[in-house]
C-alpha cells in the first residue's frame, strides 16, 4: 500500500528514539512526530561511546549547535581506540585518522612509503597520527590556532553520559515541535504485518508510519513476520559499573583489553569512568564474570583513581543482547530502528552512530521521495540498513580472525569464519598491501563496505599480526629521503599536539570555566 506520511508514532524514547524524531522534523517539517514512553523511567547510566561519524550527524544533519552541546552534555572527545590487550598483542591504536599514515598512491615512490609504513612505522610510538598522540599525550582535540581563535582537529568521535545526553534530546525535540507523551504501549493492533494502532491503558495511537525502537524488547517488530539474520558472535551479555575518576585523568579514548572469555571496555565521560565486560554466557556463567570483572575494575581503579577500587556485586549492572539484524527495516508501516533492528557487538562502538546516521539517511530518503511510502522507498531504506550491518558485522569480526587465547572462548573465535568479503579484504592486503586504490574484478563486496573502509581494516590487520605476502616477498628498500620525510611529518605532529592542544581539565575548567 503506498501512502504519504504525515504523521508518525515512535515508540521508544531512548537515544535512537529522540534523534529519530529529530532527523524526521529536521527533513519533514510538515511531518507531525509524537515519541511514546514512559519518560519517568530512570535514564539508564551507561557511558556512551560513537565513532567519528556523529559529529557531522549532530552538528550537521540535524543542526544541534555545537557549543550548546558541549555546554549541555558535556561530552569527552575520543580520539581513538585503543587496544592496551588485545590477546596479549603490544599495545596499538584505532585512530580516526587512519588515512594520515598512508601515503597518496600517486606520491613519488610510494611503494618505499608504504613499506616503511608495514615494515617500521605501523606500530612505533614514534609515528603517530594526530589522533594518536591526542591519546598518547593526553589532549583533547581543541587548540588555539593562528589567530589566537579556539579551533578543534574535527578527526575525533564522543563519549557520552547517557544522562546528560538523553536530556538534552527531550530538550531538543521539544523546542521543534516533537510531542513526547509520557505513556507505555501495551497493545500492538495488526492486521497481518501492517499496524492499525498501538494502544496504552488509557489512550490509542494512530499514525501512517510507526518506528519500533523499543531496544531488545522489539514491542512493534514482534509483531511482525521479517527474518533475523543471526551473526555467530557467541557474546551475548555485559557487565557494566562506573567508578570515580577525576577530570585530570581523563583518557581520550575507548581503551580495550581482552579477559578470558570476552573483552573488557573502559569510556570515561564528564562525570566518571565507565567500565564493562562483554562476554559470552555459553563459555562461563555469570558469578565467574563478575570475579574477572571485578578484578579488572580494581586494577583500572588502583591505577588511576583514589579510595576503594573494590566494586560489589550490588553495583554492577547486567545486559543481555543478540547478534544480527532483521534483514527487512521497514515491513508495510513500520521502521524497526536501534536494538528493535539489530545490533552487531559492542566492539568498535558502532550501535548510537550507525542507528542515527540510519535515521538521517531514512528521513532524507522520506523527503526526497515526496514521503510517498511505497516499495521502492522501503527497499532502498532496507538496503541501506543490510549493508551497513553487514560492513559493521565484517569489520568487527576481522577483530577475532587474528584473535588467539587459551580459554575454549578464544579458541572458538579463532576458528570463526567471517564472512567471504573478510577474505577477499585479507587476499587484497595479501596482493597488493596497502594501496587500496587498485581495481579488482568483481569488487562489489568491497565497494559495499557502508562504515569501516579498507584503510580501516588494513590499520586493525596489521595490528593484529596480518602480513601481506607483496611486502614480505620483495623486501623493498627504503631511502633515506622518504624515511626522513616521513620521520619529519610525524615529528611535526608530536610537537604541534605537544605544543597547541588543551588537556581536557584545561578546556571544561579553564577556558569554558565549567
Amino acid at each position: 500500500m503506498n501512502e504519504q506520511v504525515d504523521e508518525v508514532v515512535i515508540v521508544g524514547g531512548g537515544d535512537v528514539g529522540l534523534l529519530t524524531a529529530l532527523a524526521v522534523r529536521q527533513m519533514n517539517p510538515s511531518v507531525d512526530v509524537v515519541v511514546v514512553d514512559d519518560f519517568q523511567t530512570e535514564i539508564p547510566q551507561v557511558g556512551k561511546s560513537t565513532y567519528k561519524e556523529i559529529q557531522s550527524i549532530l552538528h550537521g544533519a540535524l543542526g544541534l549547535d555545537e557549543h550548546e552541546f558541549i555546554s549541555e552534555v558535556k561530552p569527552i572527545w575520543k580520539a581513538s581506540v585503543y587496544f592496551r590487550d588485545w590477546c596479549g598483542r603490544p599495545p596499538f591504536q584505532f585512530p580516526f585518522d587512519p588515512p594520515a599514515k598512508y601515503p597518496n598512491a600517486n606520491t613519488p615512490n610510494a611503494v618505499e612509503h608504504f613499506y616503511y609504513h608495514y615494515d617500521e612505522l605501523y606500530d612505533s610510538p614514534d609515528h603517530r597520527t594526530r589522533g594518536e598522540e591526542i591519546l598518547a599525550q593526553g589532549k583533547s582535540p581543541w587548540f588555539y590556532g593562528p589567530d589566537g581563535d579556539l579551533d578543534k582537529y574535527d578527526e575525533v568521535a564522543y563519549h557520552l553520559d547517557t544522562e546528560r545526553f538523553n536530556t538534552y534530546l527531550r530538550k531538543r525535540c521539544r523546542e521543534r515541535g516533537v510531542a513526547l507523551v509520557d505513556d507505555e504501549i501495551t497493545t500492538v493492533e495488526t492486521t497481518g504485518a501492517r499496524i492499525d494502532a498501538v494502544q496504552s491503558e488509557g489512550r490509542r495511537y494512530e499514525a501512517d508510519l510507526y518506528v519500533d525502537a523499543t531496544g531488545f524488547s522489539r514491542v512493534l517488530r514482534s509483531e511482525q513476520d521479517a527474518a533475523f539474520r543471526e551473526f555467530e558472535f557467541p557474546l551475548d551479555a555485559a557487565l557494566n559499573v562506573r567508578i570515580d575518576r577525576s577530570l585530570a585523568d581523563v583518557v581520550p579514548a575507548t581503551v580495550i583489553e581482552t579477559g578470558d572469555h570476552g573483552w573488557f571496555w573502559q569510556i570515561d565521560t564528564y562525570d566518571d569512568r565507565d567500565l564493562g565486560y562483554v562476554f559470552a554466557t555459553e563459555y562461563v556463567d555469570e558469578e565467574t564474570a563478575l570475579a574477572e570483572f571485578q578484578a579488572f575494575a580494581a586494577e583500572v581503579a588502583t591505577e588511576d583513581t583514589d579510595g576503594d577500587p573494590a566494586i560489589t556485586a550490588e553495583e554492577v549492572d547486567r545486559y543481555d543482547f543478540d547478534s544480527g539484524y532483521y534483514d527487512r527495516a521497514w515491513v508495510e508501516n513500520c521502521l524497526a530502528i536501534g536494538n528493535a533492528e539489530g545490533f552487531v557487538e559492542p566492539l568498535q562502538s558502532t550501535a548510537l552512530t550507525a542507528n542515527a546516521s540510519l535515521a538521517v539517511r531514512f528521513s532524507n530518503l522520506l523527503s526526497s521521495h515526496g514521503r510517498v511510502a511505497d516499495d521502492a522507498l522501503r527497499e532502498a531504506v532496507n538496503e541501506s540498513v543490510r549493508r551497513t550491518w553487514e560492513s559493521i558485522h565484517d569489520f568487527v569480526g576481522v577483530h577475532y580472525e587474528y584473535a588467539t587465547g587459551d580459554t575454549d572462548f578464544w579458541a572458538a573465535m579463532e576458528l570463526l569464519d567471517v564472512s567471504p568479503r573478510t577474505d577477499r579484504i585479507a587476499a587484497e592486503f595479501d596482493r597488493h598491501g596497502y594501496d587500496w586504490t587498485v581495481d579488482v574484478p568483481d569488487d562489489a563486496d568491497l565497494a559495499a563496505l557502508e562504515v569501516f573502509a579498507l584503510p580501516d581494516f588494513y590499520t586493525v590487520m596489521r595490528n593484529m599480526g596480518a602480513t601481506s605476502a607483496f611486502y614480505e616477498d620483495h623486501d623493498f628498500a627504503v631511502s633515506d629521503e622518504v624515511a626522513d620525510q616521513r620521520d619529519q611529518f610525524y615529528g611535526d605532529i608530536s610537537q604541534r599536539v605537544e605544543d597547541d592542544h588543551l588537556t581536557v581539565r584545561e578546556l571544561y575548567k579553564g577556558i569554558l570555566n565549567f
